[in-house]
């Protein structure tokens, strides 16, 4: 097993883990309680450790270019649907709304 991504927060790391599932990379998340410890312990946060050695340079590759997709969605503005009017934040690809893709 190796780690491939170490998260900031367990919805990030659980969103990565599915990624990377989805693709047929099987893999774990561990230190999933430690953000939430207190006191004397460092400041850990969640990790993807693949299961196969052998996938590590896709899982790195597929990790990698979902933080570029995930970067580019927090920059990206507001889109106004073309159905309904309404604002959804960037990186949408449906309306929260009316369900129409854009």
């Amino acid at each position: 097993m190796k780690c491939v991504y170490q998260s900031t927060n367990l919805v990030q790391a659980q969103v990565f883990a599915d990624c990377l599932e989805g693709n047929g990379i099987p893999c774990e998340i561990f230190q999933q309680n430690a953000v939430g410890a207190l006191g004397e312990l460092p400041e850990i946060g969640p990790e993807i450790w693949i299961r196969r050695d052998m996938d590590f340079d896709r899982a790195r590759n597929l990790v990698h270019q979902l933080e570029g997709d995930m970067r580019r969605s927090a920059e990206a503005g507001p889109t106004l649907c073309t159905h309904c009017g309404e604002s959804s934040p960037g990186g949408f690809d449906i309306c929260w709304r009316c369900g129409i893709a854009f």
